[in-house]
């Protein structure tokens, strides 16, 4: 039997929601969620690649730039991230090839706090909603239908991965020239 799981609506929308308050999107966002050998506990790492606001409004856009680098900076967002049930153990803001990266790796104690639909004894059913104009990779297996996909992984999986790009992204906020002046002005 599979556990249908707006859990990925749910897991995208809990990691992206636990992450950043703020309009971000990115061309390339990656999810890994590993559990422990108890099938409770774990970690869950996400990548998010070219990191932008969705914003149009040039002072939205400073706004969200501001959050992101409180956020990466500040002790505030990790208490956050522990009420939510994650203990952030790395969290990183950097430039790779011109573009803005993100990088954050938290520890669970309780999955299931992340996806209440989850148990070990089932296979993972996750539907990810409307995935037109996006290419989605992943270590289990994806069936579409229209502009859905659904992702399974098999009972008893450790590793669950799946990768999301944005085709033709487009944005015009520049937030890795704004990272390179911040950089510039903290020294």
């Amino acid at each position: 039997m599979c556990k249908t799981a707006t859990a990925a609506t749910y897991l995208l929308l809990v990691l992206f929601i636990l992450l950043f308050s703020g309009c971000l999107i990115s061309e390339t966002t990656e999810y890994t969620l590993i559990l422990n050998d108890d099938g409770k506990s774990g970690k869950v790492t996400v990548i998010m690649r070219n990191v932008q606001s969705d914003e149009a409004d040039p002072t939205k856009q400073e706004k969200d730039f501001k959050e992101l680098i409180k956020n990466w900076k500040s002790d505030r967002y990790l208490v956050e991230q522990l009420d939510k049930g994650l203990y952030v153990k790395e969290r990183k803001l950097y430039l790779e090839r011109g573009k803005l990266i993100w990088k954050e790796t938290s520890l669970f104690a309780d999955v299931q706090k992340l996806i209440p639909e989850h148990s070990a004894s089932d296979s993972m059913k996750i539907s990810l909603g409307d995935t037109a104009g996006l290419l989605i990779t992943t270590n289990g297996k994806i069936i579409a239908d229209d502009d859905s996909s659904v992702i399974i992984w098999q009972p008893g999986e450790k590793v669950f991965e799946f990768k999301a790009r944005v085709r033709n992204f487009q944005s015009a906020s520049k937030f890795a020239e704004r990272f390179r002046r911040h950089l510039k002005g903290q020294k």
